[in-house]
């Protein structure tokens, strides 16, 4: 069946539209401009602006008001209103400044949806956007010489994709990733290469709502009858996963004593009582909170279990018989799962998630969204 949501690294065409510049004299002999934006083409369609330098260097973004309101004022005199077009889905890629990866997202971003790090609003502008940038400021610079009306024409632009002819002079596309998610925090848009990342309008990571995703597929998976062993063994890895990446950023962004970041060196999450400890001690995160002492011992040997299931078939060895504690096996037996067992711990894994994504944004606060 085909699938109205466009594949992975697929092209997306500019929304298309008109920027006109008229152009007057004064009696007095000095010029001015009104800018203008207008499109007859139907589908989704947004607009940002940026101030920029003459020299087309963008130095700021433009806060639009609604109808009647005034945009904020350009931090520099004789700065230049440059009005950019989403695509045609309404969408706008985005670049780190530092990372320099790419994405998409549906107005203004602040964070990088990959690395966390944050800037003006006007720093994320891709390559593409600020070569137009500066060809917008050229044509602008030109057309302040002559009186009358001078059209930036993006329907060329849009109806240039995947044709081969000759590209308008202000041509660029922006291009589908691969996961797109609507932030469970602040509701924004974003399209990132991978699955996980930040959302970059507020900083909150996605990483909970892609687990709880998971997790209720395995609730399904349970329900239906799938080997209950294989279950336990997904749900303790998602978990496994998620605390590596919630570990990766805050090493990256908090600066640690040469003690603390060796707690995490080559560090595996299988251990739920080391992981637990040193969460702890290096972040003050409590992964265990609110769980009851019977649910710990619970967790704790089913994360033993999804090593045996993971690696050793399914059977009994002896390092689990040292490590777990577990004296209802023998060694070699053939551990087994109840239905009961397996949503234990997909509820105990949910709930483990929830507090360490808590914790992480205790100490890496959202910011607030761009108006």
């Amino acid at each position: 069946m085909p699938s109205d949501q466009p594949s992975e690294f697929q092209e997306i065409s500019h929304c298309g539209g008109k920027v006109t510049f008229h152009v007057e004299t004064r009696p007095d002999g000095s010029r001015f401009f009104k800018l203008g934006w207008h499109s007859d083409r139907q589908g989704p369609a947004g607009i940002i602006g940026v101030y920029a330098l003459p020299q087309g260097i963008p130095v700021a973004r433009i806060v639009m008001g609604g109808i009647g309101q005034a945009w904020s004022d350009a931090p520099i005199e004789d700065c230049f209103t440059v009005l950019i077009g989403s695509d045609s889905e309404g969408r706008f890629g985005k670049r780190c400044p530092t990372c320099e990866k790419y994405w998409r997202t549906e107005g203004w971003a602040t964070v990088c949806a990959y690395c966390g790090d944050r800037a003006p609003a006007h720093r994320f502008l891709t390559q593409a956007q600020l070569a137009y940038v500066r060809a917008y400021c050229a044509r602008l610079s030109t057309a302040l010489d002559i009186d009358g009306d001078h059209v930036i024409d993006m329907d060329a632009v849009a109806d240039a994709v995947g044709r081969d002819i000759s590209k308008p002079p202000f041509y660029y596309v922006e291009e589908s990733q691969q996961n797109k998610f609507s932030c469970a925090a602040c509701g924004s848009f974003n399209d990132i290469l991978g699955s996980f990342g930040y959302c970059s309008a507020c900083g909150t990571r996605n990483d909970l709502q892609e687990i709880e995703k998971k997790l209720g597929n395995l609730r399904q998976r349970i329900n239906s009858g799938d080997p209950f062993e294989d279950c336990v063994r997904d749900a303790v890895a998602a978990f496994d996963s998620l605390a590596g990446r919630y570990v990766e950023q805050l090493i990256r962004q908090i600066p640690l004593t040469t003690r603390r970041k060796a707690l995490f060196e080559r560090s595996r999450y299988h251990d739920l009582k080391a992981v637990e400890s040193k969460l702890k001690d290096a972040f003050d995160v409590e992964i265990l909170s609110g769980l009851k002492p019977e649910e710990i011992e619970f967790a704790i040997l089913m994360f033993h279990r999804r090593h045996v299931y993971e690696h050793k078939g399914g059977e009994v060895d002896e390092k689990y018989l040292a490590d777990s504690g577990d004296g209802s096996v023998r060694l070699k037996q053939a551990l087994r799962e109840t239905k009961e067992s397996a949503h234990n711990i997909v509820n105990l894994v949910l709930r483990m998630a929830r507090n360490l994504h808590c914790g992480f944004h205790e100490i890496i606060p959202p910011v607030e969204t761009p108006h």
